[in-house]
């Protein structure tokens, strides 16, 4: 269906039909637009943007991918410049402005009226990933005072223009938030009731400084569509929705994949990066990664005597190996996931590691036995059997303990535990693995040397 459509807007430009464009677009969400023309040529999406209502382009040009806004701001003249400037919600505008060079972020500005520049400069000048940095201050709010009727009617009036009217903010006459309410609510009580006698007076709220992934966890806790945010004296300045979080928290797993993979955070979809781009982004990783590695070639070698005598130990580096990297990734993927969550906090560390230290032994301990029984395949001496058991044990526990222990190291020293995970967990099990596994049998099989 999807490529139909792409089709047909194509050949709707290409004979001339713009009668029947404009009326296949104004059957369309904003959303399904983007997919009908994110593979069109730039000079069709532009003839796109010329039929499209002013509110509906704002939003269309909002949801686009960065390098194609970037590539439409040079090829939109003046007018249509200015109207899809001025439309955008303000926290979009902002969002857009901060990805561009200082000339062209003036020659915006200059497109919106002194409200409209003042509102995104606010916006613009809160920290990057804080709550005033996505809030938007194009907000209905309520005086406590009011009465239900004039509220209602307050919504009918105003309602339109505004970001959202499911959840109301109350204020008193300094601003602050007093409170909030539904607009359910507001719907079923009496005209004469007052707005103080029906709204919550103990909202959940954010301020400008908070970070975004924990208002989008407080939104997610208590099932919030907006949330108000305030400013120091608890002054009600914006809100942030619903559809502002969602692409926080796609943005933060999309980061935190990256990282645990060892690749460099790329913020362009994956058709919209690079070639040499996609490989900048993985070659540092990786080569970093390959020098640590050959670490545990130095190690093998050091036991080079060991695997000369008894050659059989060869054959089962690859599973010791595995089975350290494996473990140490599972743990730090369930550790830093419940830390993202909330599940986990800094001062609960001493817990952690008690339940992994026990859970570790109860693990080491069945996959010892498992190997025992493994081994049998390729060896019948016992004392070797026994070197890869007791080997597999004291692996597993020490990643298992390095997998919980590591992301609260990193954030000790304010490093994003995704970094430490994946790639990096399962090279430094290699060095370890191969230690303890060559110092064991070493120990154990001393008799056979």
């Amino acid at each position: 269906m999807k490529v139909e459509v792409k089709v047909d807007i194509k050949k709707l430009i290409n004979e001339k039909e713009f009668k029947l464009l404009k009326e296949l677009l104004k059957e369309q969400e904003p959303a399904r637009i983007v997919e009908m023309i994110e593979e069109l040529p730039h000079d069709e999406k532009i003839v796109v943007f010329r039929f499209l209502p002013k509110d509906t382009a704002a939003e269309v040009f909002s949801q686009l991918e960065k390098d194609d806004q970037m590539e439409l701001l040079s090829l939109f003249k003046e007018d249509k410049l200015k109207e899809i400037i001025e439309n955008m919600e303000p926290d979009d505008r902002a969002d857009l402005l901060e990805e561009l060079p200082a000339n062209v972020v003036k020659r915006l500005l200059a497109h919106l009226s002194n409200e409209e520049r003042q509102n995104t400069l606010i916006l613009l000048n809160y920290p990057e990933y804080s709550a005033g940095r996505i809030m938007n201050p194009n907000f209905l709010d309520l005086k406590e005072n009011m009465t239900v009727k004039e509220a209602l009617q307050h919504i009918r009036d105003e309602g339109n223009k505004k970001e959202t009217i499911y959840t109301l903010f109350v204020i008193d006459n300094t601003r602050k938030l007093m409170g909030t309410v539904e607009l359910k609510d507001l719907i079923f009580s009496e005209e004469d009731e007052f707005i103080n006698d029906i709204m919550n007076e103990n909202p959940i709220f954010s301020t400008v400084y908070d970070d975004e992934e924990e208002v989008a966890r407080i939104m997610q806790d208590y099932d919030l569509l907006a949330i108000p945010v305030t400013d120091s004296e608890k002054r009600l300045v914006g809100i942030i929705t619903i559809d502002d979080i969602v692409d926080v928290l796609e943005e933060s797993a999309t980061e935190d994949i990256q990282k645990m993979a060892a690749v460099g955070v790329t913020e362009t979809s994956y058709f919209h990066t690079s070639i040499w781009e996609l490989i900048k982004s993985r070659v540092i990783w990786l080569g970093a990664l390959l020098l640590f590695e050959s670490i545990a070639v130095f190690v093998v070698e050091g036991f080079s005597d060991v695997l000369q005598k008894i050659t059989v130990l060869a054959a089962f580096m690859p599973t010791i190996n595995a089975i350290g990297g494996n473990t140490g990734s599972q743990m730090s993927a369930i550790v830093i996931r419940s830390m993202a969550v909330g599940d986990i906090e800094d001062d609960d560390f001493k817990k952690v590691l008690a339940r992994e230290l026990f859970s570790s032994v109860i693990l080491g301990i069945i996959l010892g036995i498992i190997m025992f029984l493994r081994s049998i395949v390729n060896t019948r001496e016992p004392l070797i059997m026994l070197s890869l058991s007791l080997s597999i044990i004291i692996v597993v526990i020490i990643s298992n303990l390095l997998g919980a222990i590591l992301p609260f190291f990193a954030k000790k020293i304010h490093l994003d535990p995704a970094l430490i995970s994946g790639p990096f967990i399962s090279t430094l099990m290699d060095i370890l693995s191969m230690f303890f596994y060559f110092s064991i049998s070493a120990l154990l099989l001393k008799d056979m040397l």
